[in-house]
């Protein structure tokens, strides 16, 4: 049973109401697009998008979702000169909470990702999106929705125009008034859960001359050691985007000079050459996540009709474990199979499906920042050993390739969301470590 309807509004135009965009198009006789932003015409940064400016990695398992709801996206982006992201050693170098990973070895198992730029792949998106014939995106933005004590029946602008509405969509992002909104109708506002990363940005774009660095993806996470970390994607232009980072309130450098001291601490030195014969296209730009954030409108009994949070709106992930293209991307088919159901199930299925996959990935995030990371907020009391845990698994992976391979495609969001290792594998590593241990010792004795 599927859903047909007349005209839905969708407040964001950024990349998850895009999206949003394109899976209604199926269904309904209108979509409008309304954003207070000027969207342009090109892969331009916007203001309204800060954190476009800084890295961001679209990974295997978006690339498909994406592919799936824009085909033939893929074929154009790589014609257009997206690298394509392999997973062979020389194209990737990896680090997580202070191990270096896949970069000593071939994975068995292929598995390919997609380097576009944030603004690059917005308006890729955006393009395909506006040239349908039941698309408009306008430039608009919401006073809030209207409420007829019953279900959400349109908009109101802030320019006083009424926009009536089968369905909305609030793609808003971080910073969505949904909650308050809800309060306002009479209905009782989402439990939020929160984890204070408190994580700062530098990114600065460069050009880097051929033939220095082999690798179009350079990742460094940071750790409980080492509060810094850095991430490098070459993009379509063959520029280079640099971004440094801080958590736990560490503050990242806010100069060129700095975020190349950080490169010396922790990526190889023919990285670091590169980085030091590179020539600066941009000023460094500055950004602060302080907090994730999920909104858990799947736990609320009473939902209003006719309207859907999406995107950032839900759940806003750590961007240093670069996901959140990815969730939306998965959100945009948990929307697509809503659709399909019936009516009266719409906002329960999409909420339901959109929890299933955030959980595993929220609470993995949350393991790895509260105890890997400096990260502060309330946690169970297995978040830390199940962390420390984690690290020494990681450890291992360092070395073993398939502890590496089983990370980096539950990482990628490829296999199962939850990061949980089999009972083999936990014994992989632990025979693994021993034997290190052993190593060490027998070194030390003949020392």
């Amino acid at each position: 049973m599927g859903r047909s309807l007349g005209h839905v509004v969708v407040m964001g135009g950024s990349l998850g109401g895009t999206c949003a965009a394109r899976v209604l198009s199926e269904v309904a006789d209108q979509v409008s697009v309304l954003d207070r932003d000027v969207l342009p015409d090109g892969p331009e940064h916007r203001a309204a998008v800060p954190q476009g400016r800084h890295v961001h990695l679209l990974m295997a398992r978006g690339a498909q979702e994406f592919e799936a709801l824009f085909p033939g996206l893929l074929d154009d982006m790589v014609a257009a000169g997206v690298p394509i992201l392999e997973n062979r050693p020389d194209c990737i170098h990896f680090g997580a909470a202070g191990h270096v990973l896949g970069t000593h070895h071939q994975l068995q198992d292929e598995f390919t990702a997609y380097v576009p730029s944030r603004p690059f792949l917005e308006w890729q998106l955006r393009t395909r999106v506006s040239g349908l014939p039941n698309v408009t995106f306008e430039r608009r933005a919401v006073d809030e929705p209207i409420f007829d004590g019953r279900r959400v029946t349109g908009v109101r602008t802030t320019d006083g125009a009424t926009l009536d509405a089968d369905l909305v969509i609030d793609a808003t992002g971080r910073g969505t008034r949904l909650p308050w909104w809800l309060r306002k109708w009479g209905f009782p506002q989402p439990r939020e859960e929160t984890v204070h990363v408190g994580i700062g940005y530098a990114s600065v774009s460069l050009h880097i001359p051929d033939g220095l660095i082999g690798e179009r993806v350079v990742v460094a996470g940071a750790s409980r050691e080492q509060p810094l970390g850095l991430g490098m994607l070459c993009y379509e232009d063959g520029s280079w985007g640099l971004t440094t980072f801080g958590v736990g309130k560490v503050p990242p450098p806010k100069h060129f000079d700095g975020m190349l001291d950080v490169a010396r601490q922790v990526v190889p030195t023919h990285i670091v050459d590169a980085l030091e014969q590179s020539r600066q296209l941009s000023e460094v730009a500055l950004h602060k996540y302080p907090t994730s954030r999920w909104r858990r409108y799947d736990k609320l009994d009473h939902h209003p009709e006719g309207i859907l949070p999406f995107g950032d709106a839900v759940a806003s992930f750590n961007p240093t474990f670069g996901q959140g293209m990815t969730m939306t991307s998965l959100q945009a088919g948990h929307l697509r199979r809503a659709l399909q159901g019936p009516p009266e199930e719409l906002t329960t299925s999409f909420l339901r499906a959109t929890a299933k996959t955030t959980y595993p990935v929220w609470t993995m995030n949350a393991i790895g920042d509260i105890a890997l990371h400096r990260a502060e907020g309330a946690a169970p009391w297995w978040y830390r050993p199940v962390g420390s845990l984690f690290d020494q698994f990681l450890g291992a992976a360092e070395t073993d390739p398939v502890l590496a391979e089983w990370f980096l495609r539950r990482f990628s969001l490829l296999d199962s969301l939850y990061m949980v290792p089999s009972a083999r594998l936990i014994g992989r590593t632990v025979r693994h470590n021993l034997r290190l241990w052993a190593a060490e010792r027998r070194l030390a004795r003949a020392a």
